[in-house]
């Protein structure tokens, strides 16, 4: 009887979480963002175009404390931390008091000015010197008094010469909305998505046109030779803890469909307020999101 007992114990721990990473319970950064994506160097001299970073940190517990939030810039490291290497700090973001940016719609950002011994490093540290971008990596570290304790990102950026096809970060638009399969409307950036507990909803991000959809670029493959490929974005979809997403990631579907359902269905699970949020990344660096607030009835 003991042995039974001790099996139930081990089996209930061992029991994993039935929720999926799209499911947000506690601070948690969802996205990092460079602009531009692609940015400017001269090998010779070792200058660097300014990158703006932003990010994307969410907790869906409101807590009594402030947020700070710091980093550093070094070469890309295995852990995406830079103890141990030649790294410089990177203090508060702008403004400083991220909850007041975020409470006004803005993420926090940083411009940041990557030092010459920085990008000095970083060549020496690539196996091809440099050659296809330099990459130095911005580590970040997020605290908001979260008993689970503060919270990490990095971020490539990337500087290449000038001239080639410039990268830009996608822009998502409008979300296209369906339920059994008919269309159910569109939803614009900044418009309160409306629904009924326990019915699924259809999920279709939709880009920008032009420089925030998915562009076409140069490229050269691997025998050499000169290629024009078109970006193929990939979608995240993350939730609070009221509502349910059946898929945590997809990609945008070929040109021409569209499926019935969307690329992802949401379901809320109980009344009240809570938030979707869609992050899409174009496959070159570039990362784009859309905020959207629900309200389950």
């Amino acid at each position: 009887m003991r042995s039974c007992f001790v099996l139930l114990l081990f089996t209930l721990a061992c029991t994993p979480d039935l929720q999926g990473p799209e499911i947000v319970r506690d601070l948690r950064i969802l996205a990092v963002q460079a602009e531009p994506p692609e940015a400017s160097i001269d090998l010779q001299t070792g200058a660097v175009e300014q990158v703006t970073v932003r990010i994307l940190a969410v907790d869906p517990v409101e807590r009594d404390r402030g947020v700070s939030m710091n980093g550093a810039l070094c070469f890309p490291t295995v852990t995406g931390g830079c103890d141990g290497v030649p790294s410089v700090a990177i203090g508060p973001p702008d403004p400083p008091d991220p909850s007041a940016a975020t409470a006004a719609g803005a993420p926090p950002s940083w411009t940041v000015q990557v030092p010459p011994a920085i990008v000095q490093a970083a060549v020496q540290q690539d196996d091809l010197k440099g050659f296809g971008g330099v990459r130095v990596q911005f580590s970040l570290q997020v605290d908001d008094g979260d008993p689970h304790g503060p919270v990490f990102a990095e971020k490539i950026l990337l500087f290449s010469p000038p001239g080639g096809t410039v990268n830009h970060n996608p822009r998502l638009e409008s979300l296209e909305l369906t339920r059994d399969g008919v269309p159910a409307g569109t939803l614009q950036a900044g418009d309160l998505l409306s629904v009924r507990v326990g019915a699924e909803v259809g999920i279709l991000p939709r880009l920008a046109a032009g420089e925030g959809g998915a562009e076409t670029y140069t490229a050269i493959d691997l025998q050499g030779k000169t290629v024009t490929p078109t970006e193929a974005p990939r979608y995240s979809f993350f939730t609070t803890s009221g509502g349910d997403l059946d898929v945590a990631t997809a990609d945008e579907p070929p040109p021409g469909i569209k499926p019935l359902e969307g690329l992802a269905r949401f379901t809320a699970l109980r009344r009240g307020t809570g938030t979707l949020w869609i992050v899409v990344r174009d496959g070159r660096g570039g990362v784009g999101w859309l905020e959207v607030p629900y309200l389950a009835s």
